[in-house]
């Protein structure tokens, strides 16, 4: 197994990253989710009160 894992490691690294990506693309378009999230999106507009 490590073997054939070796040969096809293109392959394999597709799989896994293209995997991620969706996971992740699902996970973020959940209906709970952009609650959680207009606040972060926010960040880099607020003013920085600490100088």
């Amino acid at each position: 197994m490590i073997h054939w894992i070796a040969n096809h490691a293109g392959l394999v690294g597709l799989l896994f990253f293209f995997t991620l990506f969706v996971g992740v693309a699902i996970w973020l378009f959940l209906p709970g989710m952009k609650g959680r999230l207009e606040p972060l999106a926010q960040i880099p507009l607020r003013e920085d009160t600490h100088e």
